[in-house]
């Protein structure tokens, strides 16, 4: 399996291995490119609202190590393997909100995703705090938008509607939950979360991200509509769930309330605690517990009819 896997990535049209980890190294090394760079050219961008013009996906900011904000028309990178198997995983990158981990987190992901057979659509969303009246609105309208994007077969061919997935890191996987058990009509058909934020309800208060959410005010209805485990419905889709239990920013206790609230209803629910990574990870240490994540997911996958 390891070699064909390996030859599976050798063959991809857009060589991922080569292109994508060469931009982040393009990052690393303080030449700052932007989003066509920082990709490898190997994307197609669908902007998520008409009034988005594709030009405008430039004009974004790309800091050391692939962090992009200033993102003015939120959209999908699209990245598509040679021989799609027709599921589709949406992913977004943390940051807490205050900037998007594209390089650490998002084009990793998308990489082992391709290297899967699944198309792979990086989010660019809009960040709370750069100028949007809306605030956390602004970034749950992009995601919502996402699905009816994908499922409206508008970025093309070899998507199948019923096998869209959610794959969200820090404060992207608490924006994708969110999504997924509040946000849409029809959920996704699985969802992934890597070390999310999953409550911003006292005591875990101290985030970025609880901050952004709940601004000056502590109101329980806002700590209410902005944390994950009171929306976890009897149609939430089965979840994975990965972190670290020495993470200091999202402590071990909010991803026990995330299970507690999907085995209340019931629901399918894989969690992987490991014993060290702190937070932020991304695809795991390879030398260290959290590098198995990406295979447990895997399997997971596959033994949810996904892949």
């Amino acid at each position: 399996m390891p070699g064909r896997r390996r030859a599976f990535l050798k063959c991809c049209s857009f060589l991922p291995a080569a292109a994508l980890a060469g931009a982040v190294e393009r990052c690393h090394a303080g030449r700052r490119p932007d989003v066509r760079g920082l990709l490898g050219d190997v994307s197609d961008f669908h902007p998520l609202w008409e009034q988005g013009g594709s030009a405008s996906v430039e004009q974004v900011h790309v800091a050391h190590g692939g962090r992009v904000s200033g993102i003015r028309c939120p959209g999908l990178h699209v990245i598509r393997p040679v021989r799609p198997n027709g599921a589709t995983v949406i992913i977004a990158a943390g940051g807490g909100y205050g900037h998007l981990a594209i390089g650490h987190e998002a084009l990793p992901a998308a990489r082992w995703l391709v290297s899967l057979g699944i198309t792979a659509a990086i989010l660019f969303y809009r960040l709370p705090e750069e100028g949007w009246t809306e605030g956390m609105e602004a970034p749950m309208a992009d995601a919502q938008q996402v699905l009816h994007l994908l499922r409206s077969g508008k970025i093309g061919r070899n998507i199948d509607a019923q096998r869209v997935a959610f794959l969200g890191f820090s404060a992207g996987g608490h924006l994708l939950g969110l999504t997924a058990l509040q946000g849409v009509m029809v959920p996704p058909a699985l969802l992934m979360l890597l070390y999310p934020v999953v409550s911003v309800a006292p005591p875990f208060t101290g985030s970025r991200t609880s901050r952004i959410c709940l601004g000056h005010d502590h109101l329980e209805e806002r700590a209410f509509r902005w944390s994950l485990p009171p929306h976890v419905r009897a149609d939430a889709p089965s979840l994975f769930l990965a972190h670290a239990v020495d993470d200091p920013i999202v402590s071990p206790e909010q991803a026990a309330l995330l299970v507690q609230a999907y085995q209340r209803q019931h629901r399918p629910c894989e969690e992987h605690h490991f014993p060290v990574g702190g937070h932020g990870f991304g695809m795991g240490d390879r030398n260290g517990p959290t590098g198995q994540w990406p295979a447990l997911a895997e399997s997971w996958m596959r033994r949810q009819g996904f892949i």
